[in-house]
């Protein structure tokens, strides 16, 4: 099985997002409980643009968790409204302000791009107050990508103007050894 990989804009945001929130004390016994491969990959100094091993994030937020002895869930969730307000330049922003949730939810594939090099995301219904998305991706998202779509959706969602996102699973289906589909139905109101 090939390694999936994650590009850098999660890894830097998400490490921003624990020292503003944490501390950087909160951050150093993260690290400390990481094996000695994924603490090189964190403290390296993390690119933007490379792409690093997608189990090192999800160590370290699971290690994040089990530290401040939280729900992973839903701290996956804020992590990824925070990438997502951080992430997404000022162009980005001033586009999404002047267009329209569905119009945002849409564009999910080009935006996944912008995150992982591994998967397909596609947007059969995106209309006034609601949406459906699929995901092909690997069994290491499985976990990871319901939090993550939710905080991710609902940031893109609120810079559109939407409010109160909900996300609803209406399936998940395994397609071969280590590849799942897996649709959410997001509804929102404007």
């Amino acid at each position: 099985m090939e390694e999936v990989l994650a590009k850098g804009v999660n890894f830097f945001y998400s490490k921003k997002y624990i020292e503003s929130e944490y501390g950087t004390g909160t951050w150093n016994k993260v690290m400390n409980s990481l094996t000695k491969e994924e603490q090189e990959i964190w403290i390296g100094g993390i690119l933007v643009n490379k792409s690093y091993p997608f189990s090192a994030f999800k160590s370290m937020v699971s290690a994040l968790t089990r530290e401040l002895g939280i729900k992973e869930h839903n701290e996956i969730a804020r992590i990824y409204e925070y990438i997502a307000d951080q992430s997404l330049n000022k162009i980005y922003k001033i586009f999404f302000h002047f267009s329209n949730p569905a119009f945002v939810i849409r564009n999910y594939p080009k935006l996944w791009n912008n995150f992982f090099s591994t998967g397909k995301v596609e947007v059969p219904v995106a209309e006034k107050g609601h949406a459906v998305l699929k995901f092909i991706l690997p069994q290491i998202f499985l976990d990871w990508l319901p939090p993550a779509c939710l905080g991710y959706s609902k940031k893109a969602v609120e810079m559109a103007g939407g409010k109160n996102m909900t996300m609803k699973e209406l399936g998940k289906t395994q397609l071969n050894k280590d590849s799942w589909e897996i649709v959410y139905e997001l509804t929102w109101s404007e």
